[in-house]
């Protein structure tokens, strides 16, 4: 079968042939409809050898995708509970379901599949979707029915991953309450949505990009702010328009130092930073550097139970779900079109 593999880092992913894989008696074969790209596969194939977090931590060689949708092409002996043709989305996520983390409800940090600052998952050191058919084990295929698999791709890492932060801080945002996001890409959009869904707080959007903070308008912001500079003028603006009260959660899908400054000087005691984006950014902390009592939490992918509950937000009807689509012979001009950041809404392959 014809698969997109990362062969080197520093180099970009290649179309090779690969066998086709055979189910084991708790496997389930899918024939792939819809792979998400994400920027973290240009992280992956932009990486140095023995650079973090990925070159350091992996072995190149395997194939790339890792938001994944498709349909049920065969299931192995032990599996009784998914029908051929059914759709399905897979958690991207590994798990081993048995060390400590994986029984307390947290297995996005299993102990098995944890390499270094980051977690094995299809198409980030294990082989993912960009292929004609993915195997996996059943306990990571969560049934979406007679759903489109191409409109919920995009909700298995970029959906997900921001529904799972946002869950983290949700406690926070009572009546009265207000939420800051950073960056509204695919993540951030995902994540004004939800704290709208989840919450009455008011949400203020953070961008650098106008034209993404009119999306954030779209979905739901209460209020937009431009990020510019260093940003000290945004730092401004919502410590202006809260009368000084700041932020109850802010949650950063950018990782920048420049973004990690700008949640520091908005938080109010008591209340949380939540850092999703993965740019390398560092935060220098200490008394008048971060508000008393605030919590700063690295949020790490999702759980099994965050994406059922995303897909059911999206079968009734709850989420706007922006994708732009591409062949899977079009990579290329895929992820250009994603370095470029000229994607109208999520880049989704489609195959035939």
């Amino acid at each position: 079968m014809k698969a997109y593999k990362l062969t080197q880092w520093g180099q970009p992913g290649q179309y090779v042939d690969v066998p086709k894989p055979e189910p084991g008696p708790g496997d389930v074969l899918i024939r792939m409809k819809a792979a998400g790209l994400c920027r973290s596969d240009l992280d992956m194939v932009d990486s140095k050898p023995g650079s973090a977090p990925y070159a350091n931590s992996l072995e190149p060689g395997y194939i790339l995708g890792h938001e994944n949708a498709g349909f049920v092409e065969q299931v192995g002996t032990a599996v009784t509970d998914l029908q051929v043709g059914e759709a399905v989305v897979v958690h991207h996520m590994r798990h081993c379901g048995n060390c400590e983390y994986c029984t307390d409800n947290a297995e996005q940090h299993c102990e098995a599949f944890k390499r270094n600052a980051i977690g094995l998952t299809r198409g980030c050191g294990m082989d993912g979707g960009l292929a004609e058919f993915l195997l996996v084990p059943r306990t990571e295929v969560i049934s979406i029915g007679d759903a489109d698999p191409v409109l919920y791709a995009p909700l298995t890492d970029a959906g997900v991953t921001a529904y799972h932060a946002i869950q983290t801080a949700v406690q926070r945002l009572k009546p009265g309450t207000s939420a800051a996001l950073i960056g509204i890409g695919g993540l951030g959009t995902y994540g004004v949505q939800f704290v709208k869904l989840l919450s009455s707080a008011r949400v203020f959007a953070v961008d650098n990009v106008a034209e993404r903070l009119q999306t954030a308008s779209e979905v739901g912001a209460d209020e937009t702010v431009l990020f510019s500079g260093d940003g000290a003028d945004a730092a401004d603006q919502i410590m202006e328009r809260t009368g000084g009260r700041g932020v109850d959660a802010i949650i950063d899908f950018v990782g920048t130092a420049g973004t990690l400054k700008l949640a520091a000087k908005v938080s109010r005691p008591r209340g949380r930073v939540v850092l999703v984006g993965m740019q390398g950014g560092t935060l220098e902390v200490g008394w008048g550097l971060l508000a008393t009592s605030c919590e700063f939490a690295i949020s790490l992918g999702s759980t099994r139970q965050d994406l059922r509950e995303v897909c059911d937000l999206a079968r009734n009807g709850k989420l706007r779900i922006d994708i732009e689509k591409f062949k899977f012979d079009d990579l290329d001009k895929a992820y250009e079109a994603l370095r470029n950041g000229t994607l109208r809404g999520r880049a989704v392959v489609v195959f035939p």
